[in-house]
């Protein structure tokens, strides 16, 4: 008997779609509702499977919602949010999340964001701070360099696609040499296979750049046009009541020291920690001190 693929399910959580405001929203979930809520934002070109391991180390105590952010993943894109290079995508996402939040019942969270999804949860935090009662950021502020942008950027929009799976590992084994070769398998939680039998990047943000690029459309290198893409992080993060964790890899090239430090100067009840033997993508760097910290985070502030 033959059988029918089954979409990844994610350890001791659940893999789902939702129609919110008529749009595809793939979502990861644990927990269950009347348990106090966490939101968690994926970072550009990522998915909610970034947040496997927080999920399930949370899933007795918290009602977790990892989100595919639009244009990601599994979801559709949205109209508030769309893919224009070098565009502030954090704030028409950010307006996506209330609606999405009441269609799980979370009425205030604690919201984890990395790199982008924390863009957009300062953003939510400032737009809704009734919804937000604390955030921890990962690995991302205001201020960011441009030159550890510049090689996300350019790893994003590289590949138009690839030949199998085995070929996508060995360019992201290129890309992070510090991390554990990825296990093939897992890797159609990032792309999907095309009708000519090739896989491509489920997120758009690498097709859009090089469709530009294609066209002779003089559009700046996102790394070149970092105050666009930042708009109102800073503002943001200036009228921001909650408390506050910046959580840095300890080898960033994304966000430096200063710039942690610098964010935490600009909130009433902020402060840094450092995720050792990590780099940007600290969730997957080193998860277990990424969620460690994230619990006692949520610990010291009682949610719970």
């Amino acid at each position: 008997m033959s059988t029918v693929p089954r979409h990844d399910v994610p350890k001791r959580g659940r893999s789902g779609f939702v129609l919110v405001e008529g749009r595809q929203v793939h979502y990861l979930e644990w927990g269950h509702r009347g348990l106090p809520g966490v939101l968690c934002l994926h970072g550009g070109g990522q998915t909610a499977y970034m947040f496997e391991e927080l999920g399930a180390a949370l899933a007795d105590r918290a009602h977790v919602l990892a989100p595919d952010l639009p244009s990601h993943g599994d979801s559709d894109p949205s109209s508030t949010a769309p893919m224009s290079p070098g565009g502030p995508l954090h704030i028409g996402i950010a307006e996506t999340m209330p609606a999405l939040l009441d269609e799980f019942g979370l009425d205030r969270v604690v919201l984890v964001g990395a790199s982008l999804g924390g863009m957009t949860g300062i953003t939510l935090a400032d737009q809704a701070p009734e919804r937000v009662a604390g955030l921890a950021l990962i690995d991302v502020a205001h201020k960011l360099e441009a030159e550890g942008v510049r090689k996300i950027v350019d790893f994003m929009s590289a590949h138009e696609s690839f030949a199998s799976l085995e070929e996508a590992a060995a360019a992201i084994a290129e890309y992070l040499p510090r991390r554990k070769a990825p296990r093939v398998e897992s890797l159609t939680r990032n792309l999907r296979q095309r009708p000519d039998g090739r896989w491509e990047w489920k997120h758009a943000v690498g097709r859009r750049m090089r469709e530009h690029r294609e066209s002779g459309a003089d559009v700046p290198h996102v790394a070149d046009n970092l105050q666009l893409v930042m708009s109102g992080v800073e503002e943001a993060a200036r009228r921001i009541r909650c408390p506050v964790l910046v959580l840095r890899g300890e080898h960033s090239d994304v966000l430096s020291e200063d710039g942690a430090a610098d964010l935490v100067d600009l909130v009433p009840n902020g402060r840094v920690a450092l995720v050792a033997d990590a780099g940007h993508l600290a969730a997957g760097d080193n998860p277990h001190t990424t969620v460690d910290i994230v619990v006692g985070f949520l610990d010291d502030l009682a949610w719970r």
